[in-house]
């Protein structure tokens, strides 16, 4: 069965189509020029898009629950987040600023009172994080939007997940990629489980991403390899240190590394089709054997094994053909050191 293919903006997304890059930037910014700072160094690396994060602490979470992350320590989430929360008027700004580059920016919501806001940013697209990949009345919301949705899946399992579809297929939206993603951060590279990322391929037959909370860039790169259709990760600019994402988020001349990494993956993969390539082809004569004759042979002599060699140049008989030769007849004088072809002999 065909991979249902999603189109984000100008780009399709899907098994046959580039790795869709995503930088998120999350709240890794305080105010708007840390933001344009973000948003140009995205930008510059050739990113497909950038995400940022939606919330209000008030809504996010209850006082009384708390963090007990390597970055955070055991602290309130409330107070956490209230902290570092950025207000609407920055969220405007930095959209306006995106689309002005021309780069695709869309957001995360947090909560169902968010939608509201997020209707008026007017996205392309609708992140929805792992923390609400559970929330069915929000899907369905999300769904009836009729954009594109990318759903992050930290924390679920396959029948978690299959019910988070359904939710969203309920409502008549189709347009699903999914994110395989580990929530803990930093997560760690041996829980990363990217072979988890075509089980969900096989399972739903939908493009599947990696969001990736790991240190560095080693577990966004092998999950392009081994068949992410889109990679999310966490950017951060070295002048802005406000987020505990910080741990696990790559500064711009990292990420450029990564993208152009992944992007020199994907030109090496080639067709699949086992042919030599157009520089092998123009090498193939030279570096190549073929069957020489060693000895000067008269026309009308029959070619005897002592008689050829194999070895370079490749511009003779294939040695395939070695046994075929033996029963052959010279047809004109052939000199010493010179690959023997078919118009010699008869």
């Amino acid at each position: 069965m065909l991979m249902n293919n999603i189109s984000l903006g100008n780009f399709n997304v899907g098994d046959n189509y580039p790795c869709y890059i995503i930088a998120e930037i999350g709240n890794l910014f305080k105010n708007f020029d840390e933001a344009k700072k973000l948003i140009d160094s995205a930008l510059s690396v050739g990113v497909n898009a950038i995400k940022f994060q939606t919330w209000d602490a008030e809504t996010l979470t209850t006082k009384k629950n708390f963090f007990d992350l390597e970055v955070t320590g055991n602290v309130s989430q409330y107070e956490f987040h209230k902290k570092i929360q950025i207000s609407e008027k920055l969220q405007f700004d930095i959209i306006k600023y995106a689309k002005k580059q021309n780069l695709t920016i869309f957001s995360a919501p947090s909560h169902m009172d968010d939608l509201p806001l997020m209707e008026k940013f007017d996205l392309p697209i609708f992140k929805i994080g792992s923390d609400l990949a559970c929330h069915t009345p929000l899907l369905k919301k999300v769904a009836k939007f009729g954009k594109p949705i990318i759903l992050s899946t930290g924390m679920c399992t396959m029948e978690e997940v299959k019910k988070s579809i359904n939710a969203i297929y309920d409502e008549g939206n189709e347009k699903l990629i999914l994110l395989h993603c580990i929530s803990d951060y930093p997560a760690k590279i041996e829980e990363s489980n990217l072979n988890a990322i075509n089980e969900m391929k096989k399972e739903f037959n939908l493009p599947v991403g990696f969001s990736d909370h790991t240190k560095g860039m080693l577990c966004s790169l092998s999950s392009a390899i081994m068949g992410a259709n889109i990679v999310e990760k966490h950017m951060k600019h070295p002048d802005n240190s406000s987020s505990p994402d910080d741990i696990h988020a790559l500064a711009p001349n990292e990420f450029s590394q990564l993208v152009k990494s992944i992007r020199l993956f994907e030109s090496a993969k080639g067709s699949g089709e086992k042919i030599p390539s157009s520089s092998e082809l123009k090498n193939l004569q030279k570096n190549r054997v073929s069957i020489i004759v060693m000895k000067e042979i008269e026309k009308g002599t029959k070619i005897e094994p002592e008689m050829i060699d194999i070895r370079r140049p490749g511009n003779g008989i294939s040695p395939f053909y070695y046994d075929q030769i033996l029963s052959k007849t010279a047809k004109l004088n052939i000199s010493k050191e010179t690959p023997l072809t078919w118009d010699m002999i008869e």
